[in-house]
């Protein structure tokens, strides 16, 4: 299946604003402002732990940006953590970022960050917590597919991540099984991991969601497209190719001037939509 022109949209991740005098409801605004089509809310607490005023606050100031909120980004670095009660909370809260996703209905998928090994792989088996993982993983994603949310599965270009290669996320989508459960390809990480965007094809039909941002090839950067080296036009096509139809969201983390983090912003909304329309996916 080949995207039509125009039927992507371009959205951003409010971390852009956090530690910036835009962070909050000013920071939603100006992104409407500069033209921004969607909105992913990066979750760092746990839902279930707010009263319900605080939960309703919550919705309410991101649906005031009058932009669709299509995905939350939840981190969750502690599936593996040998300590039950450590690994149990995390699950916990990963369903608990489930159910605030279910409070948005334009809300389409979670940004899921497995995390890393402990201890490099030198103390405990890596199996042991792989297999963990993609426990873990299933546990979340059946909550998430009774609620009709995927799961986007991040890979990070980090030498113990347990998503860091086209080979592992392969082998973690398949032994997760679920169908609700697919990739979140950051265009930035897979350059820094040199894979090739051809080998996307190997992701076909299995893309939720896309990251844009610009690196030097070499370092992690999350800098406004056209900054850096990577070759975003081949990857468009690529994940363009696969089947993907949805959002493409601008990561810029973290504020190199807090002071000037609207200018920033809106160079990479800039730099990006002229990209998707080279691409013939977006109405630029």
């Amino acid at each position: 299946m080949i995207a039509t022109p125009g039927n992507w949209t371009l959205g951003l991740i409010n971390s852009a604003w956090f530690g910036s005098k835009l962070e909050g409801k000013p920071g939603l605004d100006e992104a409407r402002r500069i033209g921004f089509e969607s909105l992913d809310l990066f979750v760092g607490f746990d839902p279930g732990r707010i009263s319900r005023a605080e939960h309703d606050a919550y919705v309410a100031l991101n649906q005031g940006a009058g932009l669709p909120i299509i995905s939350l980004v939840c981190t969750c670095l502690g599936l593996s953590d040998f300590n039950q009660a450590i690994r149990d909370y995390h699950i916990e809260r990963a369903k608990n970022v489930v159910d605030l996703a279910k409070s948005f209905p334009t809300v389409r998928n979670l940004c899921f960050v497995p995390g890393e090994y402990m201890f490099q792989k030198k103390l405990l088996p890596p199996e042991g917590e792989w297999d963990l993982v993609v426990d873990a993983t299933q546990k979340v994603g059946r909550h998430a597919a009774l609620r009709g949310i995927e799961l986007a599965i991040e890979l990070l270009p980090f030498e113990f991540c347990f998503i860091n290669s086209l080979d592992t996320m392969e082998r973690f989508l398949d032994q997760v099984g679920l169908d609700n459960v697919k990739a979140c390809v950051d265009i930035s990480h897979f350059w820094l991991m040199r894979i090739p965007p051809a080998d996307l094809r190997r992701l076909d039909g299995r893309i939720a969601h896309v990251h844009m941002s610009d690196c030097d090839g070499t370092n992690h950067g999350d800098m406004p497209p056209g900054r850096g080296n990577t070759p975003f036009a081949d990857y468009l096509a690529a994940i363009r190719d696969a089947g993907f139809s949805g959002a493409v969201s601008i990561e810029l983390e973290f504020p190199p001037d807090p002071d000037g983090m609207s200018a920033w912003v809106a160079e990479a909304h800039g730099s990006a939509k002229r990209l998707l329309a080279q691409a013939g996916v977006h109405a630029g």
